[in-house]
């Protein structure tokens, strides 16, 4: 799953993970993720894995790549696309 929302933010987002923006980067405060980049983020993971991020969370541990790999992981439903 990481590979997976990892090569998904690259191509939105136009970045490259690195020694600079890394699994534990704040998205945000590094300008990778703005709101709207954070809706299409929040679109793809109910599509792909059918869990619901939603803007109360943009706070908490979503807002790298790790968190977000580890929330999805612990809400993700069985049977979801891509699992």
């Amino acid at each position: 799953m990481t590979a997976e929302l990892k090569s998904y933010l690259e191509n939105e987002a136009l970045f490259r993970f690195d020694d600079e923006i890394t699994e534990d980067t704040d998205l945000f405060k590094a300008g990778v993720l703005d709101s709207f980049g954070y809706v299409s983020l929040m679109n793809h993971v109910r599509e792909r894995h059918g869990v619901e991020l939603g803007e109360d969370l943009l706070d908490s541990v979503l807002v790298s790549l790790r968190g977000i790999v580890e929330f999805v992981e612990a809400h993700a439903v069985h049977g979801a696309n891509g699992r």
